[in-house]
């Protein structure tokens, strides 16, 4: 059987890592000059600049079965943050990972003491029974989920609002509850983390395991023609079963499939001659003013994100805008002292489709085939994550090869 994905983000990589594990031929045709979609890495003087602030989670459960963890040399940001409130930095470490920062974590000026014990039930609540399960639960929205669990507007505002905005970009937490008991319960689970030499080292590896020659980029598809797919410049490609797994607007053009919004994203790189923090943590900005949500010294998570000598920061807020550098820079020089002013901005990544909208009540499935036989798979069909994308493109693969789709 020849199959014939289109797209190779991380959903159809996976999609053709499955299929080129049988005995059926499969042919990947990409738009861009490289593998990997939103998750590609660029090298830019000697510094490794993700495609935008990206991080893996490692209890990813689709990451762990597909990917060679040791190969991607994964480097781990410390458990919880650094708060910036009141004009300074405040620890919220995990307390089972990070014992020894317990009492840092108890005097920081990010809730009472009471959300902080509610912090340890939420993570017992989310993770307790088999993860299937987890996605069954009653939805709601992620802010009205936190408060169900008796948290405080300060902790919400100061803490949990910014930690979970820096990974699914929802700054009015009005997404899915699911989603939030998920990317939670991994975070517990696992690390945050990052290959050694960035985050498209992910979508490298996924590549360089298919079939010599099975990988066509900068080759878009034009449409679909029955059995066959139609590329810009009329080559025609037969094939018996055909995976969508692009973006979910470009999915809508080719397959019909319904369009959703998207959660945008700006990330600030920026090169300094000293690193204004020397650990590995993620700051979160506590303050609801100014327009960072998260920063981090990335060469201090993995000395490869910059060249000897040099230090690698990426600011980040979700949302896009023609002022946003200049206010960005700024609150990184209120925060960091004048110095931060003399940061050489390297590049800024504006991305307005960073990660696909999931709300309450969105359909969550592995892949969804049309009514012409075209089956559809990406983040956008089950949920805004890599683990999404992976396992979406994985499920593909096997309803072509069962014949389930």
């Amino acid at each position: 059987m020849q199959i014939a994905v289109i797209g190779a983000g991380l959903a159809g990589l996976a999609a053709a890592t499955e299929v080129a594990r049988t005995d059926h031929d499969v042919v990947v045709v990409e738009a861009s000059d490289g593998p990997g979609g939103r998750v590609r890495t660029d090298e830019v003087d000697g510094f490794r600049l993700d495609r935008g602030f990206q991080i893996l989670l490692s209890a990813y459960p689709e990451a762990r079965d597909l990917l060679d963890y040791d190969a991607l040399d994964l480097r781990a940001f410390d458990p919880g943050a650094l708060v910036r409130w009141n004009d300074r930095f405040h620890r919220v470490a995990d307390p089972l990972r990070s014992p020894t920062r317990l009492l840092d974590t108890m005097r920081a000026q990010i809730g009472s003491p009471i959300d902080k014990a509610r912090i340890l039930a939420f993570r017992q609540a989310v993770g307790r029974g088999e993860l299937a399960d987890l996605w069954q639960r009653p939805e709601t929205t992620a802010r009205q989920r936190l408060a169900d669990a008796g948290f405080s507007d300060a902790i919400v505002e100061r803490f949990l609002g910014p930690l979970f905005t820096g990974i699914t970009l929802d700054p009015e937490l009005g997404g899915s509850s699911r989603v939030l008991e998920f990317v939670y319960r991994m975070l517990s689970a696992g690390d945050a983390v990052v290959p050694a030499r960035g985050m498209g080292r992910i979508s490298d590896q996924l590549a360089a395991g298919l079939p010599d020659g099975s990988l066509r980029l900068s080759t878009p598809a034009e449409r679909i023609d029955g059995g066959t797919v139609v590329l810009a410049g009329g080559e025609r490609l037969t094939a018996d079963a055909i995976i969508v797994a692009t973006g979910v607007d470009e999915a809508g053009r080719l397959a019909g499939l319904e369009t959703r919004p998207w959660r945008a994203v700006t990330s600030v790189w920026l090169a300094a001659d000293e690193p204004p923090l020397t650990e590995p943590s993620l700051v979160l900005n506590g303050t609801g003013d100014g327009p960072i949500n998260s920063t981090v010294v990335m060469s201090e998570v993995s000395p490869h994100y910059a060249p000897p000598g040099r230090s690698l920061v990426v600011a980040s807020t979700p949302a896009v805008g023609p002022s946003l550098v200049g206010d960005m820079r700024a609150q990184l020089a209120e925060w960091f002292g004048a110095d931060a002013q003399r940061w050489e901005v390297i590049r800024v990544d504006e991305i307005a489709k960073a990660q696909p909208v999931h709300l309450p009540g969105h359909d969550r499935t592995g892949a969804l085939a049309t009514d012409d036989g075209v089956v559809v798979c990406g983040d956008h069909v089950r949920d805004p994550s890599i683990n999404g994308a992976i396992g979406s493109g994985r499920a593909a693969a096997r309803a072509v090869l069962t014949g389930s789709a």
